[in-house]
């Protein structure tokens, strides 16, 4: 015999047998098998699959985090628990990540209908959807799919549907889940614990792992989780609940416990969007109509966050989120478009909603998501820039399933609403397309992925060709014609602006159309302003036109700048040269080699060719000027120049104007010195090909002068010839040719001034969109320059500044942040941009041009920006004629200095010497010397630091006085300097006490003066602190943009005043000592010891005991300090008489004094006719007999007052009698009385009348077994106080007499038995709550087992109300409390829970009841709020109490206050709103008493 896997089986190995092993008898180990054999086996997933789900299922995508799709998981089984609510469906997530109650968890609790045993079992069976469970083992008898009823929009809360999401939710969120569910009707609760750990330890012991156990135990019993503290508070809510579910997760992972925390607002945002239309009904959350909502939703899903203290707990309720993407488009949205689609074979129905979100003014509407990918842009309509502004490229549809989203799905367009591909398609602006939103609402007909997360096929089964869509018409028709109305009636696109006439323009067709017309001189359309005067050109024709804008013109009464869909312009045709003029140059580089700007390329590298043309506007190539009434300028030559890093020239050529090749430039490879090169393109309009110099604009150059004689050798100038100077020209009179030219080529200056364009001012935008700004540097002739350290600021108020660096070609270019403000009433919103470009310190530089250069002396001093670089040093050596040495690289090495240890070689052999680094602080100034060894040849110099603009501001507290009291002057000087690196800026004249801020408190500045002795620091002083509590105070210190603090701890400050408030009853002792507290002038106690007190008594001596008459009594003390009185605070003592300690009982009265009361009842206003006695409803038939057609007899009507009592016995008339139908069916086949009259009359004498026999005639119409009324209306001669009510009287028509009588006699016993009920009701009733009550106190007396008198005593305080428990003096604090107390009077106390149980079934759950033995109470009573160990902390105002602290207690005391703790607590009473509301500003934990006002 051998076991799996061929191993004999011998004693030991049977140990090992498993149940369910396959054996096989054999002969010996190796035999083979004689023939196949089957071999049983069992196989379970691993329960990773149910516990690591989630995280496949949840993972991030759609640039989203999952977590709020998880908590949709749970959400959603809650609704379907609750879809059968009649009243309110409670939906509730709890955060519980306080650690002083236990592990964070995470709590999901319905007040749905709960699961049973058997639902809570299937529950954790993973994959047993509604449609498994329905045809398996597993179904129960209650249990059974039913697809719901279609309703709008497929609100029908079929959402928890395959039998997965919640296990996965579970799991994603935490290790651990605990499902506790009590089910309608069941006693019981029931609880299912699923763990990681659980799954860990089975499998380690070789357990079943799907398998566990379900606790059933009572509502509100905690003993099996007794360590869960967190737990408690859940468990002892169940047993006021009918049914319900809660999901308790913990071991929730730590990155979503920090999501849940730091992104509240977003996550709550995404759970309001996912079942907005739950929450809000089926017109969503419609903030402009009014709050009653014509579909009112019964769905409350609130989110609480708890932290641990001192954080408050956070609280949202999801119909409180106003800003999800649903809320978002239904309030922005002007329009809607409905329609329907139904696919085939699944016969699914969509139904669609398209909104309209119009262009207003200056922006569009369409509203933006913040969590929307910032790469939604569409490359179409560039020039207009709209179409990215709307929608952009984001789909058009949000898709929902069953009534919740679907986030992943998004369906971009259909074909019937996308936007035409041609031109000649768009009858509407393209951008009207991208102002439109949609949502789908789709049933379970269309399948969606078991994370709830997309749709499988719903976009696929919408574009079938089989797929229709209706609406009222055909739908693409009426799309258009919708889209057309919106663009026309709602959009406020084009700003027509400069109002100039109204006009008639007579040429225009219809003749209606003619006039007015508003004509306007600009226009601003889509950020773009266009004027009158500005050359247009017409798009789509030929041939091209050209015009000029005359005007702009709208039709309508219009006086102003309006905004409106569209108009006409008015264009004059121009001609077409005017476009010829040129208009840039453009660079080809041949040979592909172009050099790029601030590249770096390898000395030698050859530039070039280059190839340069002349364009027009039109892009065309130009070789001739036009000008009118002229001949051409020709242009023949462009001349390329080059400029080193110090603005030499080092290179110039012209290139002549060629047919074939325009302007051409050979290769230069002369490029070999190092160094920064500028090339420049000049185009010149003669033929000449001189040489060029570049000078500066602004600055002086040098004219070099050669004098050569006749044969061109170079010679001195003779002595008697002096030069003349002129501009551009010298002229030396003497010689030969003493005239010479040099063509000057002018380079930009210095900088100069700022041009920003456009040049409009004020510049217009539209809010929402960034503002862009081209930024000009200009000499002083106004042309650009271009300059090192060119950095120039744009500042826009309540922006952050933006900086660009125009040193390279000095042009810039600004885009600000998207500009975002409220427009108010419509009005345009100014903001200021402020342009700037710091400019440098001016000091001395030393440059390589000798012409241009400053010589230095020897120990001169120079200044120079603190922290910058000394650049551009050279050096010359001289022998003792004068003549300059050539410096070689022997002599170069001999040269040290002593700022740098080893020179570069290279360098000293061209003169220059190595940079220096100024120091950074102004008080370091650097000693510099260059020397020869060797000989006794040095030069020296001392380089000064200069502050530069100032970066920061610093403040300098003295150490020796970090603690100041209140009320005293700081004794030293509060120290500030602004610097950069260290230095000083010498900027404070303007400085003065305004920069000094400390919140919430008053300080005096005496002094702010310019400190000449600390480098011009500023010194503050006759700092003093006037007021506040003491405390650690931030002291604030601005000069223009920056800001320095300092911290000054503040003391009490001397003390001023004594206080000491008691209140006494009479004949009770003072419970403590006299405590007196020393305050300073503000109120802060102080710890001084320097202070003599002395209590004496001005009315009465109290010491420990108070026995007097009830009043005002006052103790009197006295203090000094340093010789010098303290305003004495006297202590009143109220003494108040004390309820507890009755001291007299008087009762008087006179036993014989009768005092007899007469009260005269008279009868009010008459109101109504009506009989001395109410007759029964007559029966009669059209008979010959006068019996059987009687109405009336003998029947006598009076008028009453509205109590039944007779009254107007001063009026006289007729009272009219007819007839009417009680159907109200508006039947006139109506009985007639004797005589064929429809109408009779009797007289009113005295305000009453006697009516003998009233009857029908023989034979009278009628509808046999009607009904009809009798109507008597009284017609009275005087006129009434109130229109008198008529009296009716039913009775029933037969046509024949046997019915007659049978019904005759019916309607008198329905009329006795009336009378009867209403009498026994009011009996029954009565009887009714007297037994409740008898029957409580029945149960309860026999259930006490202790003396009589406790017992009578017992059941007193049993039956006995909160209301009449206690007493209160003051009519206004008694007033106050009932209103605070007014959902609580009725409330009955008893003394054990058996009676309270006993009355509350009795009452049927209607009386409101309280045990005290269930009530746990603290023992003690907290201070007020303003107390801390017995001293307030600040006089309060409104003499706060506790609202209990007033009730008197006639019996009972003890358990009275007991009871008055519970409901109370610590409610504070006030005397006036003002007072409360300023002592909860000055309390800090005001959120643990409430406060209620006189």
């Amino acid at each position: 015999m051998s076991l799996d896997g061929l191993i004999a089986l011998d004693y030991d190995r049977f140990e090992e047998l498993q149940h369910n092993s396959t054996l096989y008898l054999m002969r010996c180990e190796n035999q083979d098998l004689p023939t196949a054999m089957k071999e049983h086996i069992t196989f379970t997933p691993h329960y990773d699959t149910l516990i690591r789900s989630g995280m496949y299922e949840y993972y991030a995508s759609e640039g989203q985090v999952s977590l709020p799709y998880a908590l949709a998981e749970l959400v959603d089984n809650a609704l379907s628990a609750t879809a059968k609510n009649t009243g309110m469906r409670s939906i509730e997530i709890r955060m519980l990540f306080d650690e002083t109650l236990g592990k964070p968890a995470v709590v999901v609790l319905d007040n749905g209908c709960g699961m049973t045993s058997k639902q809570l079992k299937n529950w954790a069976v993973y994959r047993l959807s509604k449609f498994t469970r329905k045809n398996s083992s597993f179904a129960s008898q209650q249990e059974g799919y039913v697809r719901p009823d279609p309703v709008a929009h497929s609100l029908n809360s079929d959402i928890s549907y395959f039998g997965v999401g919640g296990k996965q939710a579970v799991f994603y969120i935490g290790d651990s889940t605990r499902m506790i569910s009590k089910a309608v009707l069941s006693p019981d609760v029931h609880e299912l614990v699923l763990s990681k750990d659980d799954f860990e330890r089975k499998e380690k012991n070789k357990e079943d792992i799907y398998s566990g156990t379900i606790l059933n135990r009572k509502p509100g019993d905690f003993s099996h989780c007794p360590d869960e503290r967190f737990l408690h508070a859940l468990i002892a809510e169940e047993s006021e609940k009918e049914s319900f579910t809660a999901v308790v997760i913990t071991g929730v992972n730590p990155e979503h416990i920090t999501f849940l925390k730091k992104d509240f607002k977003l996550w709550t945002r995404q759970l309001a969007h996912i079942y907005h239309y739950y929450i809000h009904g089926i017109d969503g959350n419609n903030m402009s109509k009014a709050s009653a909502n014509s579909n009112p939703s019964k769905i409350d899903i609130q989110v609480t966050l708890r932290e641990k203290a001192p954080k408050f707990p956070r609280a949202l309720n999801l119909r409180e989120v106003d800003d999800d993407m649903q809320t978002l488009y239904i309030n922005a949205s002007a329009d809607t478009f409905e329609f329907k689609a139904t696919t085939q074979p699944e016969n699914g129905t969509v139904e669609g909603v398209l909104r309209y979100h119009p262009f207003l003014y200056d922006k569009e509407t369409y509203p933006q998501d913040p969590q929307a990918s910032l790469d939604d842009k569409e490359d179409d309509d560039v020039e207009s820039g709209v179409h990215n502004q709307a929608r952009g490229s984001r789909p058009i549809f949000e898709c929902f399933w069953n009534g919740r989203l679907i986030p992943y799905t998004k369906v971009a367009e259909f074909d019937w609403c996308a936007r035409p591909r041609t031109q000649k398609e768009q009858d509407l602006p393209p951008e009207c397309y991208s102002r439109i939103s949609g949502v789908l609402f789709t049933d379970d007909r269309f399948q969606v992925s078991t994370n709830k997360l997309t749709f499988m096929d719903l976009e696929l089964a919408l574009r079938r060709n089989d797929t229709i869509f209706t609406c009222e018409q055909k739908i693409e028709k009426e799309f258009t014609q919708w889209l057309k109305n919106c663009h026309k009636n709602l959009d406020k696109q084009i700003q027509f602006l400069d109002y100039k006439e109204t006009i008639t323009l007579p040429d225009v067709t219809p003749k209606e159309r003619q006039a007015p017309w508003a004509t306007f001189g600009s226009i601003k359309w889509h950020g773009k302003t266009y004027k009158t005067g500005e050359l247009v050109k017409s798009q789509r024709t030929n041939p091209t036109l050209y015009g000029k804008v005359v005007r702009f013109l709208l039709y309508g009464n219009y006086k102003g700048d309006v905004f409106a869909t569209g108009g006409q312009v008015e264009v004059a045709l121009v001609r077409k040269k005017f476009l010829e003029l040129p208009h840039e140059l453009k660079v080809e580089w041949p040979n592909g080699n172009p050099f790029s700007e601030n590249a770096d390329y390898p000395a030698g590298t050859p530039l070039g060719p280059l190839k340069i043309e002349i364009l027009n506007k039109k892009g065309e190539s130009l070789s001739r000027m036009p000008r009118a009434g002229q001949s051409p300028i020709v242009v023949n030559s462009i001349c390329l120049s080059g400029t080193g890093t110090n603005q030499e020239e080092m290179l110039s050529y012209v290139a002549e104007h060629s047919a074939k090749w325009n302007f051409w430039f050979k290769k230069i490879e002369n490029l070999t010195k190092v160094g920064k090169y500028t090339l420049f393109l000049n185009a010149m309009t003669n033929d000449s090909n001189q040489k060029i110099s570049p000078v500066h604009i602004g600055m002086p150059f040098n004219i070099p002068l050669q004098i050569k004689d006749k044969y061109g050798h170079s010679t001195e100038l003779p002595p008697n010839i002096q030069p003349e100077k002129c501009d551009l020209k010298v002229i030396l009179p003497g010689l030969t040719k003493g005239t010479q030219t040099q063509k000057i080529f002018l380079l930009p200056g210095k900088p100069h001034s700022l041009h920003v364009k456009p040049e409009d001012n004020p510049i217009t935008g539209e809010n929402g969109n960034p503002f862009k700004f081209d930024v000009e540097i200009h000499d002083e002739a106004g042309n650009i320059t271009a300059n090192a350290r060119q950095l120039v600021h744009c500042e826009v108020h309540g922006y952050p500044e933006i900086r660009a660096d125009c040193s390279q070609t000095g042009v810039g270019q600004f885009v600000t942040k998207p500009i975002n403000l409220k427009i108010i009433k419509g009005e345009p919103q100014k903001l200021t941009v402020k342009f700037s470009m710091p400019v440098s310190k001016t000091v001395k530089r030393f440059l390589q041009d000798e012409s241009a250069s400053l010589v230095l002396r020897n120990s001169e001093k120079i200044e120079w920006l603190a922290g910058g670089l000394l650049e551009n040093l050279h050096y010359k050596l001289f022998d003792e004629a004068g003549r300059e040495i050539r410096l070689t690289p022997e002599i170069a090495s001999m040269i040290k200095v002593t700022w740098a240890e080893d020179g570069n070689l290279k360098d000293l052999v061209q003169g220059k010497l190595p940079n220096i680094q100024v120091p950074t602080k102004v008080q370091d100034a650097r000693f510099c010397k260059v020397l020869y060894e060797g000989q006794s040849v040095s030069v020296s110099f001392t380089i000064v630091p200069c502050p530069d603009e100032p970066t920061q501001l610093q403040v300098t507290l003295p150490q020796t006085q970090t603690t100041v009291k209140l009320g005293e002057t700081l004794s030293k000087d509060i120290s500030e300097y602004e610097s950069d690196h260290h230095k000083i800026y010498k900027g404070y004249q303007y400085f003065c006490y305004h920069c000094v801020n400390v919140p919430q408190v008053h300080v005096n500045v005496l002094t702010v003066c310019l400190n000449q002795e600390h480098n011009s620091c500023v010194a503050v002083t006759g700092v003093c602190f006037q007021n506040g509590t003491p405390g650690s105070r931030e002291m604030r210190f601005t000069f223009r943009k920056y800001v320095a603090c300092v911290t000054v701890m503040v003391t009490a400050g001397d003390p001023a005043q004594l206080k000491l408030p008691l209140q006494v009853l009479n004949g009770s002792s003072i419970p403590t000592p006299f405590i007196v507290q020393l305050f300073d002038m503000w109120g802060n106690p102080t710890q001084d010891q320097r202070v003599v007190v002395e209590c004496s008594h001005l009315i009465l001596k109290v010491l420990f005991y108070c026995c007097s008459t009830r009043g005002y009594y006052q103790l009197e003390f006295k203090g000094s300090f340093n010789d010098k009185p303290i305003s004495g605070t006297s202590l009143n003592l109220n003494l108040l008489p004390n309820p507890n300690k009755p001291v007299r009982l008087s009762v008087e009265y006179d036993t014989k004094a009768k005092l007899p009361i007469i009260i005269n009842v008279v009868p009010n206003q008459p109101v109504k006719l009506g009989p001395d006695s109410q007759p029964p409803a007559p029966v009669v038939s059209y008979s010959t007999a006068i019996t059987n057609r009687t109405l009336v007899e003998n029947m006598t009507l009076r008028i009453m007052d509205s109590y039944g009592n007779p009254t107007g016995q001063n009026l006289h008339g007729k009272v009219a009698v007819s007839m009417k139908s009680s159907s109200c069916d508006g039947s006139t086949n109506l009985p007639l009385f004797e005589g064929k009259n429809s109408r009779c009359q009797f007289n009113l004498v005295e305000g009453k009348v006697h009516i003998t026999r009233l009857a029908i005639m023989e034979n009278s119409p009628g509808e046999n077994g009607n009904e009809y009324n009798l109507i008597f209306k009284p017609e009275v001669s005087l006129e009434a106080p109130t229109p008198l009510i008529p009296f009716e009287l039913k009775f029933l028509f037969y046509n024949d007499s046997e019915n007659q009588h049978k019904m005759s006699a019916l309607s008198g016993k329905k009329d006795a038995l009336n009378v009867a009920i209403a009498k026994y009701e009011e009996i029954f009733n009565d009887h009714q709550t007297l037994l409740m009550l008898l029957t409580a106190m029945k149960l309860h007396f026999k259930s006490l087992s202790f003396n009589l008198s406790s017992t009578v005593e017992t059941l007193i305080l049993t039956l006995l109300q909160v209301g009449h428990l206690a007493c209160v003096q003051d009519d206004d604090a008694a007033r106050v409390i009932s209103w605070h107390l007014s959902g609580d009077m009725d409330c009955v106390i008893t003394t054990t829970t058996a009676a309270a149980r006993t009355i509350v079934d009795n009452t049927l759950g209607r009386q409101q009841v309280m045990p005290l033995d269930g009530i746990l109470m603290h023992p003690g009573n907290r201070p007020l709020p303003h107390l801390r160990n017995g001293t307030p902390l600040f006089p309060p105002q409104g003499n706060p109490i506790y609202a209990r602290d007033l009730l008197i207690y006639s019996h009972r005391p003890e358990d009275c206050n007991t009871v008055f703790k519970n409901i109370l607590g610590d409610t504070i009473l006030m005397d006036d709103l003002y007072s409360g509301t300023e002592y909860r500003k000055a309390v800090s934990d005001a959120s643990c008493w409430s406060c209620v006002i006189k």
